[in-house]
């Protein structure tokens, strides 16, 4: 990997820390990736704008604030409401993601059942 291309970096919010722990690793272990992350939604927005990441993952159900709503905050801030915004889910299998993607407006929807690679694969494809 030619180390003068800038890494991009993700921000990943999710109440699993063993999930946000594996996917930190695995996303870093690529080698073109940067990845902050965090477990506590109210964190978001500071580390948002703290950080510019290029793309922000969302778990859609938290305890202390959905997904939906924290991307709605992100939106509705002149700092943050240009990052792309992609939310990750368990509830559902790649099959149920798609038909649910237009209700998330603009925003991107990934399982968390499927493969790591698949999910890698496609936040390159968001970062082009």
């Amino acid at each position: 990997m030619d180390n003068s291309i800038a890494k991009k970096k993700i921000l990943i919010v999710d109440d699993e820390v063993s999930f946000l722990s594996l996917l930190k690793s695995n996303l870093e272990r690529r080698g073109s990736f940067e990845v902050a992350t965090t477990a506590n939604p109210h964190e978001v927005l500071g580390l948002a704008k703290g950080n510019h990441p290029d793309l922000i993952l969302l778990d859609i159900l938290m305890p202390e604030m959905d997904g939906m709503t924290l991307a709605a905050s992100l939106r509705s801030n002149k700092d943050t409401g240009d990052i792309p915004i992609a939310f990750l889910t368990a509830l559902a299998d790649e099959e149920d993601v798609r038909d649910v993607r237009g209700k998330a407006g603009e925003n991107y929807i990934f399982s968390k059942l499927g493969s790591t690679d698949e999910l890698i694969v496609s936040i390159s494809e968001i970062l082009k």
